[in-house]
């Protein structure tokens, strides 16, 4: 399980917010020799114009640990996570550099403004690496500008896409584990001055930080601090709710994600101030997946079997197996694949796959037959004929997965690039007789 993490105010106590945070540099130098191997990771969720803005197929998106395209929200960047330690490292403020004579700005030019638009530039670009930068040096040089906690949070928010760019197939690796790092320090200090017009968004990307570097609990703690903390905030009190939903799910935490997603519909529907419809019908989608949480998944029959087969889910009891919709004219499904293949691999004889695909587009048995080898698919392939699978399923958009438990019951279904590791193991290590017996 992921380990709690102390306070998000604590991890920036011996910082000065007034000095320069410190160089790319130092910093690279400082926290490469405190990463760890990367361990198992987990994956979903989000940035704002950068890792803000999540990826989610309407149901959502992921990674096998909240990886490339989330299909949920988050702020940072929708719509998906290791080494998070329990506190962002402090990192000692370098002395001021020594000042040099600044250009003087054309008459009329705001030098603050200026800087301001040149970083924003970058992250327009998609440059985040040199957004962060930026903005990091316009915190530095401008403590007590109006805009200074501002562009802490905006380099926080670059530093999550820097971190999900540098993933590799949904896994966090040595620099993006150091770019998600630096990201919760900076915005640590934002979160620590709780009057802040930004606290509740900092606070927010923490917990999207924390799921994208695969760890749950940390973000669902995060998620939590900022739905309580700033209640009254329409914007991040809402989206705290619905990502900690998210999480609650990949914990397989189903009535705590039930409730968190009762209440998100209760509170923030059609009229309500702050209502995203998108974000609305997202969670809608969920919660009508959730009906079929903890309880016996609907039988696969089918005499037509492109792969493998023919075999019944009841012959996998006591295995925890995944079952993934697909297509062959799919693009998300190809795009899913190599994350879907390394999965796999990681996993191995411990995660039994079962794959859907229907016979829509022209998909016959035959050009499905010839199809899956070519795209290095080894698992058993059911050929839906009529899409009584799908409907019975839910599964009205593809890739999607279904994960079932030892007993053969129903306890996770996303979008394939959704699936964290952290999921499958949960599963993995739960007790058979114990699900048996639930």
């Amino acid at each position: 399980m992921a380990t709690r993490h102390a306070p998000a105010s604590a991890s920036a106590s011996h910082i000065d917010p007034r000095r320069a945070p410190p160089s790319r540099k130092a910093t690279m130098k400082k926290l490469l020799a405190l990463v760890l191997v990367p361990s198992l990771l987990l994956g979903a969720a989000c940035a704002e114009g950068g890792a803000d803005a999540s990826a989610s197929h309407a149901p959502a998106v992921a990674t096998p640990a909240l990886q490339a395209n989330l299909t949920a929200a988050a702020d940072g960047a929708p719509s998906a996570v290791q080494e998070c330690t329990d506190a962002p490292g402090e990192l000692e403020a370098e002395p001021p550099a020594q000042e040099k004579p600044k250009p003087q700005a054309p008459q009329g030019v705001d030098p603050l403004a200026a800087e301001w638009d040149a970083a924003v530039a970058k992250r327009g670009k998609a440059d985040y690496e040199a957004a962060a930068a930026l903005f990091e040096a316009y915190y530095a040089a401008h403590p007590d500008a109006p805009r200074a906690k501002e562009a802490l949070v905006e380099a926080g928010n670059a530093l999550l896409s820097v971190g999900r760019s540098k993933m590799k197939l949904g896994v966090p690796t040595p620099e993006s584990r150091l770019a998600f790092q630096t990201a919760l320090e900076r915005l640590a200090i934002v979160v620590k001055d709780r009057a802040s017009p930004h606290a509740a968004r900092a606070q927010y990307l923490r917990g999207s930080v924390l799921m994208f570097s695969g760890d749950l609990a940390g973000a669902e703690r995060e998620y939590t601090l900022a739905r309580e903390g700033w209640p009254n905030d329409a914007r991040y009190a809402r989206k705290s709710l619905e990502r900690r939903a998210f999480v609650r799910r990949h914990l397989l935490d189903a009535a705590g994600a039930i409730a968190d997603m009762d209440l998100y519909i209760k509170s923030h529907g059609p009229g309500t101030n702050g209502h995203e419809e998108k974000e609305y019908q997202s969670v809608q989608t969920y919660r009508s997946f959730a009906q079929a949480f903890e309880k016996p998944a609907p039988a696969l029959q089918s005499a037509s079997w492109a792969q493998g087969g023919p075999l019944r889910l009841e012959e996998l009891k006591g295995e925890v197996v995944l079952v993934y919709f697909l297509a062959t004219w799919c693009d998300n499904c190809e795009k899913a694949r190599p994350q879907v293949l390394e999965l796999m691999r990681r996993h191995g004889g411990n995660l039994k796959v079962v794959g859907v695909i229907d016979d829509q587009r022209g998909q016959t048995l035959e050009s499905v037959r010839a199809w899956l080898p070519t795209r290095g698919y080894s698992f058993p392939v059911m050929h839906d004929i009529g899409q009584k699978a799908m409907r019975e399923w839910q599964s009205a958009k593809i890739p999607d997965m279904v994960l079932l438990d030892r007993a053969g019951r129903v306890r996770w279904h996303d979008n394939a690039l959704n699936l964290q590791d952290a999921t499958i193991e949960r599963l993995l290590m739960e007790d058979p007789n114990e699900a048996a017996g639930k």
